[in-house]
């Protein structure tokens, strides 16, 4: 039971012959003007156990793979932090040393005044309660929702200061990433303290499979945590494998529309079986609009830069 109310440590076991899990920390400048995403991660498969950090620069879409002994991987069972090779990473900051052929990244960077998700015994994490379902082929969830952070990164020489810049943390875990899947994620926008994420994929359990979704909204105090699992429903979705695409979330009473531009993404290694041996397109740098309709029938437009987007297949419902 301490693992569905307490995600954020590892939750592997190096038995296991095909399994993945990653951490997703995602870090922009008070300006905007950088965005640097860390995935440290272990990929066990009959490929070969090894531990990783993907690194992704937002702007130019450049990313690195970093690959690391398995023996080098550490983790704290009750606390999200892990060490890769000579890296840190927690809930409460990180420690980045990097030193590869085409990539050098040193520097710390603290994590403050972090929003962190609501967990109960009934909703014990960002997918309901379908958190307690076995044999789901992949795992979601969210650690912080926003935090500032304070401190520095030389990365490849350049200097880039962080602090009073925006982070953002979650992580999957299992052995496949889903077939066809969008997912939308910003903590940039145009009002502060306003938060967004949200994903649709198709989801295969036993003999049936089905689109699900989840996903929450932070803005005004208020979170908003919206799925297959609670009253909330997707009315419209449009995203045909374009780079770009709409939907409207609805509970009856209040509803959500959002949409996407998306810009040029790096490419990613992503889970098959536990290998990392899929790649998948992933813009940390794209434009989103959310149009938000309460009870009360009061409309409100937020933008957000820069967004995290990645789709894979097609999904729509119109």
């Amino acid at each position: 039971m301490k693992s569905f109310l307490n995600p954020a440590p590892f939750q592997g076991k190096f038995k296991r012959k095909f399994y993945f899990e990653g951490w997703y920390l995602k870090h922009v400048s008070s300006d905007k003007s950088r965005v640097l995403s860390f995935i440290p991660g272990v990929s066990l498969s009959r490929e070969g156990n090894h531990c990783f950090i993907q690194v992704i620069d937002g702007i130019s879409g450049q990313t690195w793979y970093c690959s690391y002994p398995l023996e080098s991987f550490e983790a704290d069972r009750k606390h999200f932090s892990i060490r890769l090779g000579d890296s840190l990473f927690s809930q409460e900051g990180c420690r980045i040393r990097i030193d590869e052929k085409d990539l050098q990244v040193s520097g710390d960077l603290q994590y403050e005044q972090s929003l962190s998700f609501p967990r109960s015994f009934s909703n014990p994490g960002i997918m309901g309660w379908f958190s307690y379902i076995p044999g789901m082929e992949c795992r979601h969830d969210v650690l912080s929702m926003n935090h500032f952070i304070k401190g520095e990164l030389l990365f490849n020489q350049q200097k880039i200061d962080f602090t009073e810049g925006l982070g953002y943390i979650e992580k999957d875990w299992g052995w496949n990433f889903p077939s066809s899947y969008i997912w939308l994620q910003c903590n940039n926008f145009d009002e502060p303290d306003t938060s967004f994420m949200l994903a649709v994929a198709l989801i295969p359990l036993g003999p049936i499979c089905f689109t699900g979704f989840l996903g929450f909204f932070h803005n005004r105090g208020q979170t908003r945590v919206f799925g297959t699992w609670n009253r909330w429903r997707i009315s419209s979705l449009d995203f045909q494998g374009i780079g770009k695409g709409s939907f409207t979330l609805t509970d009856g009473k209040e509803s959500l529309s959002c949409r996407v531009e998306g810009k040029e993404g790096g490419s990613l290694k992503a889970p098959a079986k536990g290998a990392m041996s899929q790649v998948i397109k992933e813009s940390v740098n794209s434009d989103i609009v959310i149009d938000f309709k309460n009870s009360e029938g009061g409309l409100r437009t937020i933008s957000g830069s820069p967004a995290g987007f990645e789709e894979r297949g097609v999904l729509n419902k119109r």
